[in-house]
Order: structure tokens, then sequence, then C-alpha cells
């Protein structure tokens, strides 16, 4: 069904300290996959990955929040997923071409990549682009660091009809930045669902004490006990297992989009 899901990436168990020990490590796209979409500036030297759906009319953009390696693993094949699903896909790269691999303090680069005004201003550009395509629902997915993203975002005044959350990492908010997670999680209005993997808190699983939250704002929490952070966009997918719960994974985001239109 995920057809561009299908297709090996590389693993290593090593991992950087911005995410639960044992996690999925970089791993570089797959050469062998040719991606349908294109690449563009919007202003302000960010670029973004723009996959189109097949019909002339978008179910809704969604906004494909990568993780702190960028553009790396399956990233341009989820977005094109979710273009052939009837989505706009819109991956912007926040970090101008820099990721945290080989980084020695990932809590340092991290926060040279603050919310204002860096990534607040990368939103106004993201949210003025989808306004110019007349598109006015917008939802987001993002992975690891890309759920900090959006959850930041909605908590600004940033509007999405909901959001999805892959292995997130919305602790950077205090991890990197020294804010409060819960005073974020709260103001976050939209329904939200979060996919855990085993490794991740208990905090972001289902009666977890952020996932509480969202929870009671009509969203939900799904544990992925037997998966790894990272799995979504860079578990190696030759492995059944990992296969399965990447496209369990992207099945109940599809569902969740649907369900919050």
């Amino acid at each position: 069904f995920f057809f561009f899901f299908h297709f090996p990436t590389s693993r290593t168990d090593t991992m950087s300290s911005c995410c639960p020990p044992g996690s999925h490590a970089y791993s570089a796209p797959p050469e062998s996959y040719e991606p349908l979409g294109t690449t563009m500036d919007l202003g302000n030297d960010l670029k973004v990955y723009v996959s189109e759906p097949p019909t002339s009319s978008p179910l809704a953009a969604v906004l494909v929040l990568p993780e702190v390696f960028g553009w790396s693993g399956r990233l341009k094949g989820i977005a094109d997923t979710l273009a052939q699903e009837g989505y706009l896909a819109v991956m912007p790269d926040c970090h101008r071409g820099d990721t945290a691999a080989g980084k020695p303090d990932i809590p340092k680069w991290v926060a040279e990549t603050p919310w204002d005004p860096t990534v607040k201003g990368d939103f106004t550009l993201l949210m003025d682009f989808i306004k110019s395509k007349n598109l006015e629902k917008v939802c987001a997915i993002g992975f690891c660091w890309g759920a900090w993203a959006w959850a930041k975002a909605a908590s600004s005044g940033f509007s999405f009809s909901c959001c999805v959350g892959a292995h997130p990492s919305i602790k950077l908010e205090e991890f990197a930045f020294g804010g409060s997670i819960m005073e974020m999680v709260e103001a976050v209005p939209c329904p939200c669902l979060l996919l855990a993997g085993g490794n991740d808190p208990d905090n972001v699983k289902p009666g977890g004490e952020y996932a509480k939250v969202f929870e009671e704002k009509g969203g939900k929490a799904i544990a992925f006990e037997d998966q790894l952070h990272g799995w979504v966009s860079r578990g190696d997918i030759t492995d059944e297992n990992i296969k399965k719960g990447v496209d369990t994974a992207m099945e109940e985001a599809l569902a969740f989009f649907k369900a919050n239109l």
C-alpha cells in the first residue's frame, strides 16, 4: 500500500544524545529512489521539498517536519506518499542544510536554531506559501525534532487541523531551549496523535503525562513497543517487523488526518 516506503535504508546502533539510547541513527536517502517532488526556495534561504497530489484539488496541505538529520532516510518518500494520498506535502529545511550528524554537542546544535526568530519565521513563510495555493486546511506530521516544531508552532498561534508526531521529541522544549514542555503542550489547541517507539519516554505514550493532555483534546497516543525511536523515517525496512511498524504508523497517521479534516 505504501509503495514509496519499500526500499532499504542503513541502520546503526549508536545515536546522539538528543534521542533515547538504542535509537535508529542517521540513514542516508536511498540511492534507488527517484523523488516525485521538487525543491524550491521560499526566501530567507528556506528550501522546501514540495510534492503535489495527482488531483488539482488537494484534501489539505501537510507540513512534513523532519528530524535532526534533515532530509535523510525516507522523508521524501513519506512526503510523496502523502501527496499520492491527496495532500499537498511541504517539507522545510529549517536547519539550512546542516544536520546533527557528527555534532559533539547536540543540545547546543539544536539550540542554534531557535523558535524566535528562525523557526517562527519559517512557519510564516510556509503558511504564506500554502495560502498562495488556496488551501485553508493545514495538517502537520513531525519526526523527532519535527514534533517539537509543530507543537511549538501550534502553541504559538499557528493554526492546524491536526498534527501527528512520530517518535516525538517534544522534550526539546526543555532539553534545548529551557522552556516548559507542559506549558507548550497545554497551549496546543488541535487534536494530536503521538506515535511512540518502545524506547521513547513514557510521558508520550498512552496515559503518559503529556499524552493525557493531548488525549483530553481529541488526540491519542499509540505505543509501538516493538519499535525503536526513529523507525518510521529511518528504520531498516528490509526487516519485516520494522516494515510492518512503518506501514501501521502511516496508516494511523492518514486515518487521523482524514478524521480531523
